[in-house]
């Protein structure tokens, strides 16, 4: 099903109004715990810096618009049927778009200006990851 310009529009706008009215100031504990991973838009494939993102449950996910192009960031579970984890409206050069930790996950998203543009986030929770046991033979 495709969406006109204006739902893609109103919808974004919905969502900048939702970031900009719940934003608030974070306490120096929290600020510490909930550390950023920045992902970096590119203007050549790979497209994002990491392609594959691994983060650390409890971390908050900023991707910053280095190029001189606008781009989206759109999970591609984002359908009328599906709860939406991320999307973003249209970041322009040398902007961000942050997010707040997710849920454990892996996280496939795409930019809506540029649909070739695709990159993965596996959200992990370190206590439940297992470790690899090393042995050594003396």
């Amino acid at each position: 099903m495709m969406r006109s310009e204006g739902d893609f529009i109103a919808r974004t706008l919905s969502i900048l109004a939702i970031v900009l009215i719940s934003g608030t100031a974070a306490s120096p504990e929290t600020a510490a715990f909930n550390s950023v991973i920045e992902i970096v838009f590119q203007s050549s494939a790979p497209y994002y810096e990491p392609p594959v993102a691994v983060v650390p449950m409890g971390m908050q996910i900023r991707w910053v618009n280095a190029t001189a192009s606008p781009h989206s960031v759109r999970h591609d579970a984002c359908i009328d049927e599906e709860p939406c984890p991320l999307q973003s409206i249209a970041i322009p050069p040398d902007s961000s778009f942050l997010v707040a930790p997710l849920p454990p996950g892996r996280y496939a998203y795409h930019c809506e200006l540029h649909p070739i543009m695709r990159g993965m986030l596996l959200v992990i929770d370190p206590s439940s990851t297992p470790v690899k046991e090393e042995r050594y033979d003396r």
